[in-house]
């Protein structure tokens, strides 16, 4: 069944006038299956010992009465989700940063009291609402300012506290972590010296290599649009260059494996964390569809490793909240798909989260989004107005349905789709470079949602292709980064043998972690340009340079002309004009992103359609699946 959660409650008691008969009218009207609300432990605990749910029950007994279900968003951790007399007990331990070595007010996810309060605190829910056939699912907030399974960075309700995006990793019980860390994995002083190129003489000078944040690169991207050509072209080379040094700045191996040692660390310890929050919430509810909740865009100083979470939920039977989603298809689509990726590698689920508050425009895009991603539905937060977001101040009218409940139920038609997308073309991440260099991330998602335009594709990185997740793909397509894993280059090696497709721009040269060898000379790519066959399979390789890779790379996957030794799929797509298509068993869906009606030549049809502005189209046709 489709989920369409609509948030309805946030700190403290709702709104009387949402727990009026008529609001929950209106929600039924919209479409919408649940509401949101946040439960989190202060609420229920003000006072030690004193457990009381009167918050939450009002609402429970108006859903159970208009045949609504309930999502409570469970959160501890949080400032304003942990009750001040835990936070002044001796087993209150904030997460304090690297770079001014400053306690924030969230607590940090090695401290080794939180477990048993976590534990206690889903049970206290799971008693009293597991049983009353009142929840559509629950969602864990384990971590960040507002529950994601994140470190800290930006934001939250109460903001009176150390924050901001950065290393979270400076309280003693890190440190201690990270000192087990180091020495479980190389047995012995002597070895970790020898790999990192250190000279402890004890465990307890074991340190955390420097860190330094890099100034964020993504708002580079709306300068380069408006720039002249010929100036455009200059500055890319620049930066080119740029990168090419950055790339190569910690030539050490010894530096280099420090660098992932660390960065393997923290973010295994972010995903110990998940499993166990997923691992004690299936314990108490047996039966029911849980969601963790993550965000960011994937860098590693956040530490939500996207794929590694969404398989530790599946190992639960357990699913993913994403909160990634804008008024923007391209941005929503790339920041989402390395989840919608790996939930279908993983084969368990995920519903999508506006990052803010969408505008009734979006509704259609978050539709198609959903449907063409393959979740089981999303979350939304002003399909029916609950007053003023604390997120982003937008005021809307209580209880009463907006133009987005409007725009919700004129495309409600859409949710209908069963079937999984058809997607042949994978984008490579590769997780090594991206921790020796996040820019990298930026890069590779920058050209991802661009290519977008023309084909659809899916992310597939380091850990799904270690657990074999190109079997599915015809093409593996690089756009940035150069160092990598051991085991995923021989995955990407075995794939190209048995019949799989590389392609790849002429400038990305491939580097091993361990002992820095350069092996794209040797094993896989054709030196200079033109198209290399191993065994089964190919590597092409892109003589040019800048936006034309795109083109080149949509030309080698459709492969209209034949003239590459690998069968053409259907071109749905392939047109720079704002309208994005999907391919399913028996239909094409279609996307208009524009405001104005878009006439479109669809060459496997052999006629043009018409699709109105900021709409879906639905196109059966018998297609050949092995295309």
């Amino acid at each position: 069944m489709v989920e369409i959660v609509q948030q309805w409650q946030y700190l403290g008691k709702p709104y009387p006038k949402l727990l009026e008969d008529k609001a929950f009218e209106h929600c039924k009207k919209a479409g919408l299956t649940s509401l949101q609300s946040y439960v989190y432990w202060t609420e229920i605990e003000k006072e030690r010992g004193k457990i009381d749910f009167s918050s939450y029950d009002p609402l429970v007994e108006k859903l159970r009465k208009h045949n609504l279900k309930w999502v409570p968003f469970l959160i501890l951790g949080p400032n304003y989700a942990t009750p001040k007399w835990f936070q002044e007990s001796k087993e209150s331990v904030y997460t304090k940063c690297l770079e001014h070595q400053k306690e924030s007010k969230i607590q940090s996810i090695w401290n080794p009291f939180l477990p048993k309060w976590v534990e206690r605190f889903l049970k206290l829910v799971a008693e009293h609402y597991r049983d009353h056939n009142i929840l559509e699912s629950i969602t864990l907030g384990i971590s960040g300012n507002w529950g994601e399974a994140i470190y800290p960075a930006e934001g939250g309700f109460y903001q009176d506290f150390h924050t901001h995006q950065g290393w979270w990793c400076g309280d003693k019980y890190a440190r201690k972590s990270f000192t087990n860390f180091a020495l479980e994995k190389y047995k012995s002083l002597k070895i970790l010296n020898s790999a990192w190129g250190t000279n402890f003489r004890n465990s307890s000078e074991i340190s955390f290599p420097s860190l330094k944040q890099r100034p964020e690169i993504r708002f580079i991207y709306p300068i380069l649009r408006k720039m002249p050509k010929p100036v455009k072209t200059q500055f890319k080379a620049v930066r080119r260059y740029l990168w090419d040094i950055r790339n190569r700045k910690n030539q050490k191996p010894v530096e280099r494996q420090r660098y992932i040692d660390f960065f393997e660390w923290y973010l295994s310890s972010m995903n110990d964390w998940v499993e166990f929050w997923l691992k004690t919430a299936r314990k108490y509810f047996s039966n029911t569809k849980i969601y963790l909740v993550t965000g960011g865009i994937g860098k590693p100083i956040s530490g939500a490793d996207f794929s590694a979470q969404t398989k530790i939920a599946a190992k639960y039977k357990a699913g993913v909240r994403i909160t990634n989603q804008t008024d923007n298809y391209r941005e929503s689509f790339i920041f989402t798909r390395l989840i919608s990726s790996a939930v279908r590698f993983y084969k368990t689920y995920f519903l999508t989260e506006e990052a803010g508050v969408n505008q009734p425009r979006a509704i259609p895009m978050r539709i198609f989004d959903m449907v063409t991603s393959g979740a089981d539905g999303f979350y939304c937060k002003s399909i029916i107005g609950t007053g003023t977001d604390p997120c982003t101040k937008q005021t809307f009218s209580i209880g009463e349905p907006t133009e987005g409940a409007v725009n919700l139920v004129k495309n409600l038609k859409f949710l209908s789709f069963s079937s999984e997308p058809i997607i042949k073309t994978a984008v490579f991440i590769p997780n090594s470079s991206v921790a020796l260099n996040p820019d990298i991330l930026s890069s590779i998602y920058h050209q991802g949602a661009k290519l977008r335009a023309l084909i659809d594709l899916d992310l597939v990185d380091e850990n799904m292709i270690s657990d074999g997740a190109l079997k599915k793909y015809l093409f593996l397509v690089l756009l940035d980064g150069n160092w990598l894993q051991k085991r995923t280059f021989v995955e990407i090696k075995n794939w190209v043998s048995n019949g799989g497709v590389i392609i790849a721009p002429r400038h990305i040269w491939l580097s091993l972690i361990r002992g820095g060898e350069k092996v794209y000379p040797q094993l896989l790519f054709p030196q200079g340009k033109g198209l290399k066959r191993l065994d089964q399979g190919y590597i092409v390789l892109f003589p040019g340079k800048g936006k034309s890779y795109l083109d080149f790379i949509v030309k080698a996957v459709y492969n209209r002309k034949e003239e590459y030794p690998w069968s053409s799929i259907l071109k749905i797509d392939g047109e720079w004009d704002g309208v994005y298509a999907t391919q399913f068993r028996n239909k094409i869906m279609y996307y208009n992103s524009n405001n104005s009606k878009i006439r479109k030549k669809v060459d496997f049809l052999q006629k043009t359609i018409e699709i109105e502005g900021n709409s879906i189209l639905v196109i059966p046709h018998k297609i050949n699946t092995n295309l």
